[in-house]
């Protein structure tokens, strides 16, 4: 399987689970700060079996950047991105608002605004690792919209592993 494709898996398969299972109304008065940390444990366990294990990924955690994902345009020479004014704050302001196909991109996480309301995996949060446009911006976060992206890993395609079967006891 490739790597796309697990991506794709896990970001509907997370959305689709906090919206059917873990979202609440009125979300502010009704424990949805306790539902949604629930969440967050079940998603880092989806993540892994959806992602880093069929793709033989190093394993890290959910949230943190994932070196080893590489997030590249598919087909257009530009996208629409909102890069953060520092690099990890809570400002997604930054003057530069087109990201090119030169700029090497790593992945971090699906995005939405609100937590606790419905869910759609809206954006990519990834890290600018290199953009020789705008070198300014290397080592920010940047959002963009999943439709304008393919996940990659250099040279690999995820793969299942072999299984391997135990040993017969002697009787």
């Amino acid at each position: 399987m490739h790597l796309d494709e697990s991506m794709r898996r896990f970001r509907l398969a997370g959305r689709e689970l906090f919206n059917s299972y873990f979202r609440v109304n009125d979300p502010w008065n009704n424990d949805g700060w306790r539902l949604e940390e629930r969440f967050s444990e079940v998603e880092a366990v989806l993540f892994n079996a959806l992602v880093t294990q069929p793709c033989e990924i190093d394993s890290t955690a959910y949230g943190e950047l994932q070196p080893h994902i590489q997030v590249v345009l598919n087909g257009s020479q530009l996208a629409p991105v909102m890069i953060n004014r520092e690099s990890d704050s809570g400002y997604w302001d930054f003057p530069v608002q087109r990201m090119t196909k030169s700029g090497r991109l790593a992945f971090i996480r699906f995005f939405d605004w609100d937590l606790l309301t419905i869910r759609d995996n809206q954006y990519v949060r990834v890290r600018i690792e290199e953009w020789p446009e705008h070198p300014e911006c290397v080592g920010k976060h940047a959002l963009i919209e999943p439709g304008t992206l393919s996940s990659s890993r250099p040279t690999m395609r995820c793969r299942r592993r072999a299984k391997t079967h135990a040993p017969e006891r002697g009787r």
